[in-house]
């Protein structure tokens, strides 16, 4: 039987957390019963990344959140490509895709990568997205969220057909550890003797960076030696170099890293502060590294990392309470130890192996009730 051509839709303008949820999609889908494509909204490195992986890719740029000017050429593309199902990834994407699976009289699909409410950096859009998501959730045929707290918050706004998948991850080759931590401290110029505490994320407010860099001056008045290790871009650089530039902790923001994972051996205690989260990858990344984890008890990490387990969960925003799991991990080695190992234990029960499988059952489902 000739495979299903399923069509995959995603802004594209940054690699996040979507975008690799959507690259391992693509490079694991069974190509024998379906044939992926990727149509990005926005002219980014994204594109090139997934041709690279010899997947059909085209751009057709929105011009700002609700521009429909692209609508018609996507149509005239699905329909050369005989596309059957629309797969959608943010909302500019739910907005076109939705509308035009509708227009190509296939089901369309959508997988909720985190909270609308605090993707955006002014409240006006995230209301305008929240808005245009509800209107616009009738037209599709199925929801997949990374975390039951998605679903549930999906729920609210009059999603249905909902199934939680858990992102997957795939297994990190740490080579050489001691070597690794020791080239990227020379390279960033990271004291050898430092006590490390570090983070990976977009520098947006939902990641709750300052919340960790208030926790961190804290926490150098009793342990002189720590330096703060933020990596990862976004629209709130500017604001936090001000702010780590008026404290007295020695800092290293590094801005983008393709390969951010590299930089987990340099870490001794891994940090998420966040105060929204679909359900934070990266934490399977950093117990493959062998860090304890402090963490914000919000979104989906508390599915991801059970509390006094995996890791200690903190409320979001909490400072106090982030400055506290901090320093009871670093006086108890004991305790830091049994977060690690149960953390390594732990990470793969979220393989991709899976996430593809019961993606591609979806798949099925809502392909069976159209043939």
């Amino acid at each position: 039987m000739k495979p299903y051509n399923i069509l995959h839709i995603i802004g594209g303008g940054e690699i996040g957390g979507a975008e690799q949820h959507v690259l391992t999609l693509l490079k694991g889908i069974n190509r024998t019963r379906f044939t992926p494509h990727l149509i990005c909204l926005t002219k980014g490195p994204f594109a090139a990344l997934v041709d690279e992986i010899n997947i059909p890719t085209r751009t057709f740029p929105m011009h700002f959140p609700l521009d429909l000017s692209p609508l018609p050429a996507i149509l005239r593309w699905a329909r050369q490509k005989e596309i059957k199902l629309v797969h959608t990834h943010g909302s500019r994407a739910n907005l076109l895709g939705r509308l035009g699976a509708r227009r190509l009289g296939v089901p369309s699909l959508t997988t909720v990568h985190s909270s609308l409410a605090h993707d955006y950096l002014s409240p006006w859009s995230a209301r305008v997205a929240l808005a245009l998501d509800r209107l616009t959730l009738p037209l599709t045929s199925g929801t997949i969220t990374v975390s039951e707290y998605l679903a549930q918050e999906v729920a609210l706004r009059g999603g249905r057909n909902l199934e939680t998948i858990y992102n997957g991850q795939a297994p990190i080759v740490f080579k050489d550890r001691p070597s690794s931590r020791e080239q990227f401290r020379l390279k960033w110029r990271i004291p050898s003797d430092a006590l490390v505490v570090g983070t990976i994320g977009r520098l947006h407010p939902a990641k709750g960076q300052t919340y960790l860099i208030k926790a961190v001056t804290q926490l150098r008045l009793k342990y002189p030696k720590l330096h703060l290790l933020l990596i990862g871009e976004g629209p709130l650089r500017e604001d936090l170099e001000a702010e780590l530039r008026q404290t007295t902790i020695p800092y290293t923001l590094t801005g983008y890293l393709p390969q951010a994972h590299e930089a987990l051996p340099a870490m001794d205690l891994f940090v998420l502060p966040s105060v929204s989260e679909g359900m934070g990858l990266v934490l399977l990344e950093a117990m493959q590294a062998g860090l304890p984890i402090v963490a914000s008890a919000v979104g989906g990490i508390p599915e991801v990392v059970r509390t006094e387990k995996d890791g200690l969960l903190v409320p979001p925003g909490d400072v106090a309470g982030i400055r506290e799991a901090c320093s009871k991990i670093i006086d108890n080695p004991d305790l830091a130890k049994s977060l690690v190992l149960s953390g390594l234990s732990r990470w793969p029960m979220f393989s991709i192996a899976s996430m593809v499988r019961e993606t591609e059952q979806v798949y099925t489902r809502m392909l069976n009730r159209i043939t």
